[in-house]
């Protein structure tokens, strides 16, 4: 399900549920123990990969993420999950199982940079994000409480990680885990301190604000961050500009709209609640229309000395300027798709298309998305920090969509496969043990059919994904996709989606 859109989807889906059930009659309460039955029924795990975390993989053209650079063909010996040894007919003992990679092009892990865990997502989200080549996350929104029904909590996420990097659980690392967001405009500076204490005593690394947060509470939650030594990231309030968010030390922007509305002749309006009554589409066509490079030049320059990341997720902006195009609505990767996650995806679409009818609608928003992809390339060249994220159910696909859109936007393939690798690493300090194939990192690898810098779309090309050293080879990966397929379709996954949806207090703000 995409979680940064409005809307009250917990209402819709008790309504749809209610005109189910209308007319059932006694078959209501057949129905209603079939359900709890499905609640209580266990789910299945993900294939696990091969339980050896010491191998030898030959014949790899390993690509030089820092550099953009293929080497010569190397061999990589890795022990306990960690690369030890790379170079020409590297020798390792006789019971060492080995992966003959065929001159094919090997490359760390893949990051994606704005995810959102669910407690189905071991069964739904992990394992298309490892067949992907996804083997680290940064998950952008915890639980508001100790525990939820629908949104996994950082224990959990620690848990798995924990799983996954020993080959009991077929997932992602969680590489940074962010508070649930701070977005209520009438909570205090005081309240909003407390909040920050607690996420800090549960072990979140981040503190995450959204749009509506206030001025004063934005600046005490800020002061809060530095304090505790959690990182401010996320959105950009609409009450706070770009300069004061940079001065109070906001680690990281997410979503295309930043530098959209920063850049935007009438901004300070803008932030000032001036402009709400514009329509949506006029609203667009003026933000584009009132480009201020200077503004942006200026921007730009401050990021860059503040070393801010960027995470523009332009796939979600390009969900909202084909909301109505036939081809992106039967996108045949939607298979993939829980009818839960289904259902939230084409409403998401539906209200956009609503809020901007019309070929004048769809004309702002295809004008809005690529002038977001402009401004990400600029931003670029000017030494920002631009990483790669997704935030959308389909994740692991979307991820080389969200790569291919950055080498469109005017990034080069290798620009692009630095930022989804070492920049990503090393923007979470993690760069020591990950982010490159280099002789002391954790091996989480990719090993592709093609070369990528060649081709960024070649990244979907994978024959083998590699997590602390255990392998999937492409048979495995093959599996993990029939096994989301299954899951889509399990009547115990559903009730547990809907079970979980309806108890959860964040699915009224979903």
């Amino acid at each position: 399900m995409h979680l940064e859109k409005d809307g009250r989807r917990r209402e819709r889906l008790l309504r749809a549920l209610r005109t189910g059930l209308i007319g059932a009659g006694t078959a209501m309460s057949v129905l209603m123990a079939v359900f709890l039955l499905c609640v209580w029924w266990p789910v299945a795990q993900a294939p696990l990969p091969d339980q050896a975390n010491t191998r030898l993989i030959r014949n790899a053209r390993i690509i030089d993420v820092q550099h953009g650079r293929v080497g010569a063909p190397a061999d990589v010996l890795i022990k306990n999950g960690h690369i030890v040894q790379i170079g020409p007919d590297v020798q390792a003992d006789a019971d060492v199982p080995i992966l003959d990679a065929g001159g094919r092009y090997l490359l760390p892990g893949f990051w994606d940079m704005h995810t959102h865990a669910f407690q189905l997502s071991p069964q739904l989200h992990f394992p298309l994000f490892v067949a992907s080549g996804v083997t680290g996350t940064r998950d952008m929104m915890d639980c508001p409480h100790e525990k939820d029904s629908l949104i996994a909590c950082v224990a959990e996420k620690r848990r798995w990680t924990e799983l996954a990097a020993t080959g009991r659980m077929t997932a992602p690392r969680f590489v940074q885990v962010a508070s649930f967001y701070f977005e209520d405009p009438a909570m205090t500076p005081a309240q909003a301190a407390q909040r920050a204490s607690v996420y800090k005593r549960r072990g979140v690394d981040t503190l995450k604000v959204y749009n509506r947060i206030a001025p004063a509470t934005y600046l005490q939650l800020a002061s809060e961050a530095r304090r505790l030594h959690m990182p401010l990231v996320g959105h950009l309030p609409k009450a706070i500009s770009l300069d004061e968010a940079l001065q109070q030390g906001q680690r990281s922007f997410e979503h295309g709209h930043l530098l959209a509305r920063h850049c935007f002749s009438d901004a300070a309006r803008w932030r000032s609640g001036a402009l709400d009554h514009i329509d949506p589409v006029q609203l667009a066509e003026r933000v584009i229309e009132g480009h201020d490079a200077a503004a942006c030049a200026q921007a730009f320059e401050s990021m860059r000395m503040a070393g801010s990341g960027w995470v523009p997720t332009h796939v979600t902006r390009e969900e909202d300027a084909r909301a109505t195009d036939p081809t992106f609505l039967g996108d045949p990767r939607l298979v993939y798709l829980d009818p839960l996650s289904r259902w939230a995806y084409a409403d998401d679409l539906a209200a956009t298309a609503s809020r901007y009818p019309g070929k004048r609608g769809s004309a702002a928003l295809q004008r809005y998305f690529n002038h977001g992809l402009g401004l990400t390339a600029a931003a670029h060249r000017a030494g920002v920090t631009v990483l790669v994220g997704t935030d959308t159910a389909l994740g692991g696909f979307r991820f080389h969509d969200e790569m291919a859109l950055l080498v469109g936007a005017g990034l080069s393939p290798a620009q692009v496969l630095r930022a989804a690798t070492l920049d990503a690493a090393r923007f979470v300090g993690k760069e020591q043990q990950h982010g490159s194939v280099e002789v002391g990192k954790v091996a989480d690898l990719v090993l592709l059919d093609a070369d990528p810098l060649d081709d960024i779309t070649n990244t979907r090309r994978i024959y083998a994904v590699v997590l602390g050293g255990r392998l999937h080879d492409r048979p495995r990966l093959d599996d993990l996709l029939g096994f989301v397929r299954d899951q889509t379709r399990s009547p115990a996954v559903w009730a547990k989606l809907i079970w979980g949806f309806l108890r959860s207090p964040v699915s009224a703000e979903l």
